[in-house]
């Protein structure tokens, strides 16, 4: 029998429970019909337990993964046990877990309560998942991930509610050596702190702080150090000026960019000064991104004046940056290329059907990225065959929807958009079913059609390309200025008299010859 080979010293130190703990482990080892070494290997092990256990005043029923890992990584000095000159080493580990694992079933053990509370939120993160709509193998590693991270908490000693960014990348950098027979035996493969496993990770504490489990992260006071007038000054342009959000943004960006040399006391500016912090910023931007700047400078001056914070002529004293309009033709392609762009959508997909709606739009009403990502359900007019867009400055308008616009939003909309209470015509194929933004608009569904058509010489994320386009041929077919700029919702004709310019064979029919040497002038 197994209890024979007990040691007297194994004797001396272990409880008579715990040594018939080990006596019947091995009895239920022998059930399984496992080979005499393993048995061996897994019997002494559990002996080995016993003794560092007792010679660390601890019962076995106080033996958790904790305790298991204590135990890995301790360097024997045990009673009774064969001195090696080293650690027991990872390779005892499956052993160990199998031992805890006999454990917890038949009731010797329990597992610690952080360990249980965590498990069963990583269910119930796991079944939101599923509710909303996510792949199943996405489900997968959510299971595998967020029982790591809670048995990794526990193994370090960082209760759940202590959860921050800064714990989140200590998890996504440790050396992986975590187990635990109830929620995964082994290492978890795969592991090395992965992008999909940072964005399961974000995405398990956005559910934690929804459930209020752990707080939400603090969002920095990026005005504290500069810009005290700038957020009266950001809420001005929304509601006074009617500025998008995207334009807002840029404000803010050029505005905190010049703050530092301007400095946040506006009684103290003079012209001396604002003319020196935009020339000073020619050193080391560019002439373009230096004109955006002293544009969004004039319009920060203003809001100053108009509030009485600063002299209203300093908006005079910021230098005008001399840029040449229109060096460059708008690259357009013609309606073949085009077309073409829009056949290449596998409309057998949800993907394709969603795509080939979008640059429909982009194509047929000239619209622009952020028009197509902006429009809501509400918006489409089925009745009247009309579609409301908010360009620039928020300026709204009614375009007509053509009958293949119609048909391929309708058939998007019918039998491949997600379902949900999302307002947003165009959403992600994918769950969590977010709207598109401007930016997925270029680079997913415009930048991948160009490559589908294998279209060169226009960029790889040129969403503009079917607007100039539009307005490029209409030219070309004889469409005056006038109607192109109203498809094309430009406030100003200036605007639209850069195509004059892409029309080359009526520029040819007005050029002069070129006199040679000797003839009249």
């Amino acid at each position: 029998m197994p209890s024979k080979q007990f040691s007297l010293p194994l004797l001396d130190v272990v409880p008579e429970r715990d040594t018939h703990v080990v006596r019947c482990y091995a009895e239920h080892l022998e059930g399984l019909c496992l080979s005499d070494r393993k048995t061996s290997l897994l019997i002494s092990t559990a002996r080995h337990i016993l003794v560092w256990l007792a010679f660390n005043g601890l019962g076995l029923d106080k033996f958790d993964i904790r305790h298991l890992d204590r135990f890995i990584r301790h360097e024997c000095r045990c009673p009774g046990r064969r001195r090696t000159g080293g650690k027991p080493g990872r390779q005892r580990r499956p052993f160990a877990l199998r031992f805890l694992r006999y454990l917890l079933e038949t009731g010797r053990a329990e597992a610690p309560p952080e360990i249980g509370a965590g498990g069963h939120l990583a269910t119930r993160f796991r079944d939101s998942l599923e509710k909303q709509g996510y792949a199943s193998s996405t489900i997968r590693l959510s299971g595998t991930l967020c029982r790591h991270f809670i048995v990794w908490l526990y193994l370090s000693d960082i209760p759940l509610a202590a959860v921050d960014e800064r714990v989140q990348r200590r998890f996504l950098a440790h050396d992986c050596v975590c187990a635990h027979p109830e929620l995964f035996d082994n290492r978890p493969s795969r592991f090395a702190g992965s992008d999909s496993s940072g964005s399961m990770l974000r995405l398990f504490a956005a559910f934690l702080v929804d459930r209020n489990v752990i707080p939400a992260p603090v969002v920095p006071q990026r005005h504290a150090e500069h810009g005290e007038h700038l957020d009266a000054f950001l809420g001005w342009l929304r509601r006074h000026r009617g500025l998008r959000d995207t334009s807002i943004k840029r404000y803010e960006r050029h505005i905190r960019t010049l703050l530092p040399t301007l400095g946040d006391d506006p009684g103290t500016y003079d012209a001396a000064r604002v003319r020196n912090t935009i020339l000073g910023r020619l050193e080391t931007a560019s002439r373009g991104e230096v004109g955006n700047e002293a544009s969004a400078l004039r319009m920060y001056l203003r809001f100053l004046g108009s509030n009485g914070l600063c002299r209203p002529e300093l908006v005079h004293a910021v230098p005008t940056i001399p840029r040449h309009q229109g060096e460059s033709l708008p690259r357009h392609v013609g309606q073949d290329d085009i077309e073409r762009m829009i056949a290449t959508c596998d409309v057998t997909t949800p993907m394709g059907m969603r795509d080939r709606a979008a640059l429909l739009l982009l194509a047929r009403l000239a619209l622009r990225a952020s028009d197509v990502a902006g429009l809501n359900l509400d918006d489409i007019d089925w009745d009247r065959a009309v579609i409301r867009v908010s360009g620039k400055s928020r300026r709204e308008a009614e375009l007509p929807l053509p009958q293949d616009v119609g048909d391929a939003l309708r058939d998007y909309i019918l039998e491949a958009r997600p379902r949900g209470g999302e307002r947003k015509v165009f959403l992600c194929c994918r769950a969590p079913y977010q709207p598109l933004s401007n930016n997925s608009i270029r680079t997913s569904i415009v930048g991948r059609a160009i490559k589908r058509a294998d279209i060169r010489g226009v960029g790889p994320t040129a969403s503009h390309l079917f607007r100039r386009s539009a307005a490029t041929n209409l030219l070309r077919d004889g469409a005056p200025l006038e109607a192109i700029g109203t498809l094309l919702r430009h406030s100003s004709p200036d605007a639209t008299a850069i195509y004059a310019r892409v029309d080359v064979r009526m520029l040819r029919e007005l050029v002069q010859p070129w006199p040679f040497e000797g003839e009249a002038r």
